[in-house]
Parts: C-alpha cells; sequence; structure tokens
C-alpha cells in the first residue's frame, strides 16, 4: 500500500492548472492503449509535464489515473525500478501511469518492457534525453513503444495562445513559460541553459571541465545556422578533437543544439563536410548569442529548421557555387528549401536552388519569403515561392 506520503504526493501533482492545449495532443490520444508504452521526449521546460498531465484529466473521465514525478526529492534515496513497482500499485490494466523524466531511473526500460507485456497498465513516460529518441526507444522496446516529440511552441501554437506577431515570436522564442512571462525572458533562458547543462549533462555524463563545455554550447549558438567543423572550433576554443566530439553529442542528446550535416549521396563525403548547428528554440539562440545584431535572416532560419523536424523532415545543407539552406528529406521525397527574410528576393536565393535542382534532376524546390505565395520558373525549374509566415502557420 502507499504511503500516506506518496499519496499526498500524488494528489498534488494531478491538481488542475490553468494550462493551453499543444497541437500533438490529438495526435497521442488515439495511441494509449495498455499493449504499447507512449514516450514523449524533447527539451526540459517545453512542456511534456503538461501535454502528459493533460492527457491524463481527459482519460481520468474513464480511468483510475496516476502521475508520478520522479525527480522530486522525496525520491531521491531510492530511484530504481523497485520505486516503480511501488508506485504502480493499484493501478490496473485499464489505467494509466505516467512516469515523468523516467530516465532517470536505471534500467527503466526493462520495467516498461516487462509493464506492456503483461498489460499492466496504459503508460506514458517522459524524458528530457535523446535517448529517448523514438528509434532507439522503439528498438529497445522491440516495437512496444510509440514516441512523440514535445518542442517549444511553434509558430503555429504561440500566434493561437498570443496572437502575437512572427517578428515577436523571433525575439521570444516558444517555451510555454517565456510566452506567457516575456518580461521573464532572459532570466526563465539562462535558468533553462543552465539546468540543461548541469543537470542533463555535467551530472550524467560526470563531465569534470565544465567551464570549457559552457563555452563549446555558448560557441554553437552564438554561430547557429553557419557552417562549422571540428577544426574551427579547436582554434578558437583550443579543445581536442575527441572532447569535440564528445561535448557536440552531449549538448544534442540534451536537446540544446541539432546538427545539420551535408547532402550528399557519398556517406562519407556527407561525414567529412562541414555541419551547420541550429539551437532547438530561437529563444535560446538570441541569449548564447554574443552578436549586436537582430539576426532576423538567421533566426527564421533556425525557425524553418526546427519547423522542418518539427514535421518529421530529415535535415540536410548543400552548396556547390551557392548554397540551399535546406535539403528536407521524408522517405523518398527530397525537397530544396532557401529561406529569406525580404520580401524581394535577391536572386542568389534562385541560384543554388536551380545548381542542386539541374544537379539531382528535380523539380519544385521551396523559396520561403515574406512576399506572396506563387509559382515560377527559372532555367527550367519551377520554383514555388511561399509566403513565410503562412508555411508556419499551416498544419502538419
Amino acid at each position: 500500500m502507499l504511503s500516506n506520503e506518496i499519496n499526498s504526493l500524488l494528489k498534488q501533482w494531478i491538481k488542475r492548472e490553468k494550462t493551453f492545449k499543444r497541437d500533438v495532443e490529438t495526435e497521442i490520444i488515439p495511441y494509449i492503449s495498455n499493449r504499447n508504452v507512449i514516450f514523449l521526449y524533447g527539451p526540459r521546460r517545453a512542456g511534456k509535464s503538461i501535454v502528459a498531465k493533460r492527457i491524463l484529466w481527459h482519460e481520468k473521465k474513464k480511468s483510475k489515473v496516476r502521475y508520478v514525478n520522479l525527480e522530486d526529492p522525496g525520491f531521491t534515496a531510492e530511484l530504481n525500478v523497485s520505486l516503480m513497482d511501488k508506485l504502480a500499485e493499484g493501478i490496473g490494466s485499464e489505467d494509466l501511469l505516467i512516469f515523468d523524466e523516467v530516465q532517470i531511473i536505471e534500467y527503466w526500460e526493462k520495467w516498461v518492457r516487462r509493464a506492456v507485456d503483461t498489460r499492466q497498465c496504459k503508460l506514458i513516460i517522459t524524458g528530457s534525453s535523446a535517448k529517448l529518441l523514438s528509434s532507439e526507444l522503439a528498438t529497445t522496446l522491440s516495437g512496444r513503444g510509440i514516441g512523440f516529440q514535445i518542442l517549444p511552441l511553434s509558430f503555429r501554437e504561440f500566434n493561437r495562445v498570443t496572437k502575437n506577431s512572427l517578428e515577436k515570436y523571433l525575439d521570444l522564442g516558444g517555451y510555454p513559460e517565456i510566452v506567457l512571462n516575456p518580461e521573464k525572458k532572459d532570466k526563465l533562458l539562462e535558468s533553462y541553459f543552465e539546468l540543461a547543462l548541469i543537470r542533463d549533462i555535467v551530472a550524467r555524463y560526470n563531465v569534470r571541465d565544465v567551464p570549457a563545455l559552457r563555452n563549446l554550447a555558448l560557441y554553437l549558438l552564438t554561430n547557429s545556422g553557419k557552417e562549422t567543423s571540428l577544426k574551427q572550433i579547436r582554434i578558437a576554443l583550443g579543445l581536442s578533437y575527441d572532447t569535440i566530439r564528445q561535448f557536440i553529442a552531449y549538448l544534442e542528446s540534451s536537446f540544446l543544439i541539432m546538427q545539420v550535416p551535408f547532402f550528399s549521396y557519398s556517406l562519407k563525403e556527407s561525414l567529412t563536410m562541414p555541419r551547420k548547428i541550429y539551437a532547438w528554440d530561437i529563444g535560446m539562440q538570441s541569449y548564447a548569442s554574443k552578436s549586436f545584431s537582430r539576426d532576423m535572416g538567421r533566426k527564421i532560419e533556425g525557425t524553418v529548421a526546427i519547423e522542418l523536424r518539427r514535421r518529421g523532415y530529415e535535415l540536410y545543407y548543400w552548396r556547390g557555387k551557392k548554397e540551399v539552406d535546406f535539403i528536407a528529406r521524408k522517405k523518398n521525397e527530397i525537397t530544396p528549401m532557401n529561406v529569406c527574410y525580404h520580401k524581394i528576393l535577391p536572386e542568389r536565393e534562385f541560384e543554388g536552388l536551380i545548381d542542386f535542382c539541374q544537379k539531382f534532376k528535380l523539380q519544385n524546390p521551396q523559396l520561403l519569403y515574406l512576399g506572396k505565395t506563387m509559382q515560377i520558373e527559372k532555367s527550367g525549374i519551377n520554383i514555388k515561392l511561399v509566403n513565410i509566415k503562412d508555411w508556419l502557420l499551416k498544419s502538419n
């Protein structure tokens, strides 16, 4: 039987609070079942817990529900699978159990797999580590897991909640608490950055050179959207290649950065070319950047990168004589895209797209900009010009 102390915590965690709906909720609900586990992954403070709780409030109408915050200080002394057994007491096969930040318990995967195999309950787990990426966890759970990425608010969600402009979104980013309390932006972003750095990286991977890790994170976020090589980083920061590779992997696993490789059908070329780095939130990019300009062009490019990943695309960039910002790939579909924060398009924005399409024998690249949506033809290539605000507002 659960102790009075734990029962008190459980009641406290599921108290209703003022929230707003996220687009991903309607995607998740049909998959809730005792035959699989739902896992929600993404950056800290992006809204995983709120999404989980909103689903819990929805399910509460028809079954027993239980939400467990595994980061509560009361559990520090017993973070193991036995604790998960204890917290699941009294939960039946048609009831819903949610474990928040499950990655802090060693061997949690084995417990989850057993729960699904025995149809113990309906189960949702959340985590702030990229180790909870769908492909990896689906393998661990032998196809019993279904993953949903919870990111900071998209511009579509931001606009629905605040009615504010795209320019305002590029200034604030999408972290829910900052969107609702913009006056707290700087302090909140600082705390999110340090939390990801210290709790998700330093503590988890036992990093000793914290200043070097912090400097690398700030360097990469400051240069968001630019081509970056290991050699450039080594010259700038004086770190060894092995340390740089390891730290970048840590920063990616904590959802501070994403890497965009060079597009090539040659794996060797793709791996050896410089990569682009983007922040997972435009507000975080602004916080870390040492630039004195507003960098609206780089911010809108970063926003498109995040949105394409949100929509399930693999991302690459390409450079011939001119650059293509993104090669967006989903299954066998390849879409070259450039992004321009202007109404009047300079010729260079077309040149890279035309070069790429001629080289790879493709049609219908897209150019996102501030003007009207229309179709044009240049050098035998059909190019779709798309209003960037309309593109960001459309559903997935």
